[in-house]
């Protein structure tokens, strides 16, 4: 695990490496949840559960449709990111196929994983690179207890 934290833009960010395995979402929330956590971000419960599950998504579809990585590298990395108003998230994995999002069909098991990331998210998106890809999402959610004339202790560096 990496932790950047860069006190000149008040930008804070963190890596993590996960197996592709189906406990890769499980390991992803709560490695999220606890580098949120110790930004000491002014996050509601509702934004913080939103968040949960919008890596919960991207990671799963990485673990279920991203070919394998070559021998000896990682399978998916997970980057978080905070700025001044913005958490923004990204899963990369090691397969160039971009996803594409598909009309969900409400009865199936499975399907609905891009569906509900564009539903909730403010924006997402997915980027090639060259050694595969990576499916971000962003939400403004930091400005609430400035809005109110507060300001946050996480920005309130000295």
């Amino acid at each position: 695990m990496t932790v950047v934290t860069d006190l000149t833009s008040r930008r804070l960010s963190g890596w993590c490496d996960l197996p592709c395995s189906p406990i890769a979402s499980s390991i992803a929330r709560r490695w999220v949840s606890a580098m949120l956590a110790s930004w000491d971000l002014p996050l509601c419960a509702a934004t913080d559960a939103t968040i949960m599950e919008l890596t919960s998504e991207l990671v799963t579809n990485a673990v279920q449709h991203a070919t394998p990585p070559a021998r000896g590298s990682s399978d998916i990395r997970i980057n978080v990111r905070a700025g001044n108003t913005t958490v923004w998230l990204a899963v990369c994995d090691s397969d160039p196929t971009l996803p594409t999002q598909r009309a969900p069909d409400f009865l199936a098991e499975s399907g609905r994983g891009l569906f509900l990331v564009e539903a909730q998210a403010d924006q997402w998106g997915a980027v090639p690179h060259e050694a595969g890809k990576y499916v971000w999402f962003s939400l403004e959610c930091l400005g609430d207890a400035r809005r109110a004339g507060e300001v946050p202790a996480w920005q309130d560096i000295r």
